[in-house]
């Protein structure tokens, strides 16, 4: 008999890996700093998603206490690099990469 709880821990395992290889695809094939942060974000529920069904067998909840805070400090990084993409559009005009390649700082 198969216990339908490990069943789906392994399908939520594999919905996670297919999370960080869309976000890794999202960050190295676009040019947009916007669809670059979304990429990271991706990539961090995929983490957070891999550590609760990490912990789900033996049933430690200190995994669901850190990736609560991985969650807080993503969302101040999100905001912050969103703040980021603000100032460089008005600086710049456009928020493309490959303009921002010559700087000097």
């Amino acid at each position: 008999m198969v216990n339908n709880n490990l069943t789906d821990c392994w399908l939520l395992m594999h919905g996670a890996a297919a999370l960080l290889f869309i976000g890794f695809y999202c960050i190295f094939a676009r040019r947009n700093m916007i669809r670059l942060l979304i990429g990271l974000e991706i990539i961090s529920k995929g983490i957070c998603l891999l550590i609760i069904c990490g912990s789900f067998p033996s049933g430690i909840l200190v995994a669901q206490a850190l990736v609560i805070t991985i969650i807080v400090i993503e969302v101040c990084l999100m905001a912050v690099g969103l703040a980021l993409v603000i100032k460089a559009y008005k600086q710049a005009g456009s928020i493309d990469i490959r303009k921002f390649a010559n700087l000097k700082g």
